[in-house]
C-alpha cells in the first residue's frame, strides 16, 4: 500500500488474457465493469443505442449522462424474459448504432446462446454498429463458454467481464473489457491511470491463480442450490419464478397488498430481497434474490412459503 501501482495495469491484463487465450491487446482492466461502461458511453458517443430491458441500470445511466437517447428492447413476461435475436435485429433496423445485453441477464439470469450472440455480432459489423454484452454472471451458468471467444472475427462486439462476482471481492472493484484492438487502443488512451489499484490488482492476480478449481467447485455448487431452490419456491402458490443460468432468481409475488409488501415483509424476518419494483422492465411485485448458503436459502423458503400460506403475511 506504499507504493503506487502502475499508471495502466498491463500485467493484469495479460493475465487475463493468458487465462483467456486471447490477445492481450484486445483486453483493457479498471475499476469494476462499470467504470468501462462510462468509459465507453463518454468516449464513442452513442447516439441511438438500444439496450434490452430489465437489465443492469447503471447501462442507461451512463449513456443517458453523454447525452444519448437509449431505447428500450423489452422482454415479455410471457416469454419468461427470455431474448430472441430477432428483437434485436429490429432495432438495427431501426437505425440503433449499439445495442447492450446482458449475458446471463441480471436481474432475470437468462442466456442468450453463443449462437445467436454470432449471429448479431455479424449483423451488427455488418451495419457498422456497436453490439456490448455483459457476462459478468458468466462463470455461474452451466455454460460458461464466452462471447469473448468472438472478438476476434466479429469488429463490433464488446465483451464486458468481472472478477468480482465470481470471486466474490465486490469491495474491490475489477473488471475487464474484450474487444477489438482497435475499440480497446481507444479506451487505452481515454481512460483514467491509476484506475486499478495495487491490492486489487494483487488480489486479482491471486484469484486467477486458482481460478479453473475454484470456478468448477463455485459453479457446481451455485447449481445444485439454484436447482434446489428453484424447485422449493415453484411449491409456493403466490411465487411466479422465472428460469435462472445465474448465481440470483427473479420472481413475482403475487396479491401484495401495496407495493413492496414482500419486501418489507421478507426483511421483518432478516432476509434482504432486491425489489425491482422501479427498474425498467420489471414493475411492481418483482424481486431477485442471490443464491446463498443451504441454510439461508431455507430460510427464504421458509419466509416465501408464510408469506404465500397466511394471507400475505404480517409486517412488524
Amino acid at each position: 500500500m506504499s507504493k503506487y501501482p502502475s499508471p495502466y495495469p498491463r500485467c493484469l491484463e495479460e493475465r487475463i488474457a493468458g487465462w483467456l487465450d486471447i490477445d492481450p491487446e484486445t483486453v483493457i482492466a479498471a475499476n469494476g465493469s462499470t467504470q468501462l461502461i462510462y468509459l465507453a458511453a463518454r468516449t464513442f458517443g452513442l447516439k441511438s443505442p438500444s439496450i434490452v430491458i430489465p437489465t443492469f441500470s447503471e447501462i442507461a445511466n451512463a449513456l443517458i449522462s453523454v447525452g444519448s437517447d437509449p431505447a428500450p428492447i423489452s422482454l415479455k413476461l410471457e416469454d419468461e424474459f427470455r431474448l430472441e435475436s430477432q428483437a434485436l435485429r429490429h432495432a438495427l433496423g431501426r437505425g440503433a448504432d449499439a445495442v447492450f445485453l446482458g449475458r446471463p441477464n441480471s436481474p432475470t439470469g437468462t442466456l442468450i446462446g453463443l449462437e445467436e450472440i454470432a449471429t448479431v455480432g455479424h449483423e451488427c459489423t455488418r451495419r457498422g454498429a456497436l453490439c456490448f454484452v455483459d457476462e459478468a454472471f458468466i462463470e455461474f451458468a452451466d455454460d460458461p463458454l464466452s462471447a469473448s471467444t468472438l472478438v476476434a472475427e466479429l469488429a463490433k462486439l464488446v465483451v464486458l467481464r468481472s472478477l468480482t462476482k465470481i470471486f466474490a471481492i465486490p469491495g474491490l472493484r475489477l473488471g475487464y473489457l474484450v474487444g477489438a484492438v482497435d475499440f480497446v487502443r481507444k479506451l487505452r488512451d481515454a481512460i483514467e491511470p491509476w484506475s486499478v489499484n495495487v491490492i486489487a490488482e494483487h488480489v486479482a492476480l491471486a484469484c486467477l491463480d486458482v481460478a479453473q478449481p475454484f470456478i468448477a467447485k463455485s459453479r457446481n455448487a451455485i447449481r445444485q442450490e439454484r436447482n434446489w431452490l428453484q424447485r422449493e419456491l415453484l411449491r409456493l402458490p403466490a411465487i411466479r419464478l422465472f428460469p435462472s443460468m445465474a448465481n440470483f432468481l427473479m420472481f413475482a409475488v403475487s396479491g401484495e397488498p401495496e407495493l413492496g409488501y414482500f419486501g418489507r415483509y421478507a426483511l421483518s424476518q432478516g432476509i434482504a430481497v432486491r425489489d425491482l419494483s422501479a427498474l425498467p422492465g420489471c414493475g411492481p411485485g418483482f424481486y431477485r434474490v442471490g443464491l446463498r448458503s443451504r441454510p439461508d436459502n431455507e430460510r427464504l423458503v421458509s419466509v416465501a412459503a408464510a408469506y404465500s400460506g397466511s394471507g400475505h403475511g404480517q409486517c412488524d
